[in-house]
């Protein structure tokens, strides 16, 4: 993972806000419809001043944030944000910027949709104020950003880049980096296998071999790595159901498919998984 420098995501010149939301793909044709019309759209007041915009059609989902909330933890820059709680110490109009903004991250965060950020910035000789419509420089994330968390009190997490689940299996890992077609196998007879009950699983396991309890390894892409079997295989009826699939390392994986105690490790997993 590439590690990033803060600084380069701090903007450095001001850009008007109606240029960036268009830019992030909403239409902005209803700016220009008030009294100061087309030349003056991007001062209507209804929109200019807004800290979120949404597109629910095409669920485009775009926030102001401050550069100096950002935070890197674990070589990813995250924001961390409870617009429900900021929202009580404003009145009128800031209030209403403040749920809007909470209710775009719920709906967001409900729909696992990908958020443009503009990026904001004061200028350091002005005093700071308190809303995202007196920034003085602005820029549009080029990178999308993620939900990672957002609570039932409001609490959220907000990260930027591509979210990756915390475990993964051996088919969750093709998913993540597909194989070349030229280098893909092929087999015979395929068995469909649910990704819910595959993510289920993992969770159960919370990152360890569920036979032998050793702690999964560290991929590439950050999540922690199992592999999903089937106690009594599909291939012989099993049922593709968390009470029929075990969390495992690739170690005892094999062991499960090759070794002379294949038959008797099936009572056991059972046992372990609590059936």
């Amino acid at each position: 993972m590439s590690e990033i420098d803060l600084e380069e995501l701090r903007p450095t010149s001001h850009r008007k806000i109606i240029e960036l939301v268009e830019e992030a793909g909403i239409d902005i044709s209803d700016w220009a419809n008030f009294k100061g019309g087309a030349e003056k759209a991007s001062m209507n007041p209804k929109y200019c001043y807004e800290w979120s915009f949404e597109e629910r059609k095409n669920n485009i989902f775009v926030l102001n944030l401050w550069f100096d909330n950002c935070e890197i933890i674990d070589g990813i820059v995250i924001q961390q944000l409870n617009l429900r709680s900021e929202a009580e110490e404003f009145k009128g109009i800031q209030k209403r910027r403040a749920f809007n903004m909470d209710f775009s991250l719920q709906n967001a965060a409900r729909l696992n949709a990908p958020i443009r950020v503009i990026m904001c910035d004061e200028n350091p000789k002005l005093k700071k104020l308190d809303t995202k419509s007196n920034a003085d420089r602005r820029f549009l994330d080029p990178i999308n950003w993620y939900i990672k968390k957002y609570g039932d009190n409001g609490d959220c997490l907000l990260q930027r880049g591509k979210l990756v689940p915390a475990f993964i299996d051996q088919f969750s890992f093709r998913e993540l980096e597909p194989i070349q077609p030229e280098k893909q196998e092929t087999t015979t007879t395929s068995y469909s296998r649910s990704k819910a009950v595959r993510e289920q699983v993992l969770v159960r396991a919370d990152g360890h071999c569920e036979y032998c309890g050793v702690r999964g390894f560290k991929t590439k892409v950050g999540s922690l790595y199992l592999e999903s079997h089937h106690i009594t295989p599909l291939s012989e009826g099993g049922v593709d159901h968390p009470n029929n699939v075990i969390a495992l390392c690739p170690n005892h994986h094999r062991e499960a498919h090759y070794s002379e105690s294949a038959l008797e490790l099936r009572s056991v997993f059972l046992e372990k998984i609590g059936q």
